[in-house]
């Protein structure tokens, strides 16, 4: 196939990405390890929006396995790094407790109907 067309193909494929944002709540917030993953630890959040519903897919969650094969980042770095997004997360919602972002209002980014992202609607609070 030609490089230009090649190329062109690429950025078709980025341009038919499917983003939308949400408005919603968060109706799941729990932190500890994924049920059939004992190795993942994190928070474990569940939101609703417009009557359809969406987990995180274990976005704030950090393989604490002695096993894992770690590449750009060491293993107290990602865990640190998964702290430190916690804290911000709750910092954002204006509360102490992962139980209390229960019901707090959020904007859910879904691409290609997939959950990608949120944030806490610190305007609103």
């Amino acid at each position: 196939m030609p490089r230009r067309l090649e190329h062109g193909l690429m950025n078709m494929r980025k341009e038919n990405k499917m983003v939308t944002k949400e408005l919603g709540k968060i109706t799941f917030a729990e932190y500890g390890t994924i049920r059939d993953y004992p190795y993942y630890i994190g928070l474990q959040l569940g939101f609703r929006m417009n009557g359809s519903a969406v987990m995180d897919g274990g976005k704030y969650t950090v393989n604490i396995s002695p096993e894992c094969k770690w590449w750009k980042t060491n293993r107290e770095e990602s865990i640190t790094k998964s702290v430190e997004e916690v804290n911000r997360i709750l910092k954002d919602a204006k509360v102490n407790y992962v139980s209390e972002l229960v019901n707090k209002p959020v904007e859910v980014t879904i691409e290609n109907n997939t959950f990608k992202d949120f944030r806490i609607l610190t305007e609103v609070l």
